[in-house]
């Protein structure tokens, strides 16, 4: 046709505004909250999900005070290998692992150990990885091993492990 101008369209990546419209950064209704997409305030920018304009609480996870342990005033129980010791027995105990993790595991003993926290755990005994002798960096499931059966602030556990 003649005498007609054609213009080429040509996509503007700038300015993507809550609303959808591409490439009409500062236009005229360009974004329903009144901006142009960018900055705080408005549309659903990731501003609107972190916690920097208000505790929204979007970026709050475990540990951080959101949920679980860790929150307001409450604290973890005390475990792991440091816990203060006291030798329940005098003699090695049998047992068979039941459960290993890498680092720390679980063993069942041959005759259940008479201790008031026993029952805790489901009879179980904790062991870890620290508290291997001889060499040994981990225990096989379902091997048997002979330990000294100790109690601290989280149950009980056996030290001074020795596989087979």
């Amino acid at each position: 046709m003649k005498g007609v101008q054609q213009t080429q369209w040509k996509p503007s990546y700038k300015g993507f505004s809550a609303g959808g419209n591409w490439g009409q950064t500062g236009a005229k209704g360009a974004d329903p909250a009144g901006g142009n997409g960018k900055g705080k305030g408005g549309g659903w920018g990731w501003n609107s999900w972190d916690s920097k304009g208000g505790d929204k609480g979007w970026d709050k996870g475990w540990g951080k005070g959101g949920w679980g342990w860790g929150g307001k005033g409450r604290s973890r129980p005390p475990s792991g290998p440091t816990l203060s010791r006291a030798r329940v027995t005098s003699e090695p105990v049998t047992g068979e692992v039941t459960e290993w993790k890498g680092k720390y595991g679980w063993i069942r003993p041959t005759v259940p150990v008479e201790h008031p926290q026993a029952a805790r755990r489901q009879g179980l005994i904790y062991v870890s990885m620290s508290d291997l002798q001889g060499g040994l960096e981990a225990l096989t499931v379902g091997s048997l091993c002979q330990f000294h059966v100790f109690c601290d602030a989280s149950g009980l556990g056996a030290e001074e492990v020795i596989g087979s």
